[in-house]
């Protein structure tokens, strides 16, 4: 069975270690950013989403734990209100490389939602990088609809 733990301040330092490194790679590979910046820009973003760390007011951060397999990855969603409404967006979700395509994403997402409407929350947006064609797979049989799209083409 698979559940959402609230993440520890070590899993915390052990996953935005992680995290930053990913994320600018992620940039460099969709061509956003110079790799010498790459690693900066990750940092900042961070440093202003998560001010707080792990105690930063309307985030959520959890472990996917799995009784028989121990953690298997991790969700970073953040609760926003606009005119009385209670959204949430999806910052950051990882399960195990050696894991994916076997329905733990499906199953954590799932658990996400039955979270978030707990908590009041009507609505969840992401941002996917156009080059993951799984994640975006996942997203649409989940039923996330492409709300906006960025485009480019590199000029030799």
């Amino acid at each position: 069975m698979l559940h959402l733990v609230p993440m520890t301040e070590a899993e915390f330092a052990t996953y935005l270690a992680n995290a930053v490194r990913d994320y600018a790679a992620a940039h460099v590979r969709a061509g956003d950013v110079l790799p010498e910046e790459a690693v900066a820009r990750a940092q900042k973003d961070y440093d202003e989403l998560l001010p707080d760390g792990l105690h930063s007011k309307d985030d959520f951060l959890f472990t996917l734990t799995h009784d028989a397999l121990g953690a298997i990855g991790m969700i970073w969603f953040e609760l926003k209100e606009r005119r009385g409404a209670k959204s949430a967006y999806l910052y950051d979700f990882v399960v195990r490389e050696d894991l994916r395509g076997q329905g733990y994403g499906r199953r954590a997402l799932g658990l996400v939602e039955a979270k978030l409407r707990e908590l009041g929350v009507g609505r969840i947006g992401l941002n996917v990088f156009g080059y993951n064609h799984a994640a975006r797979a996942l997203y649409e049989k989940m039923g996330y609809q492409i709300t906006g799209m960025g485009m480019m083409k590199r000029l030799a």
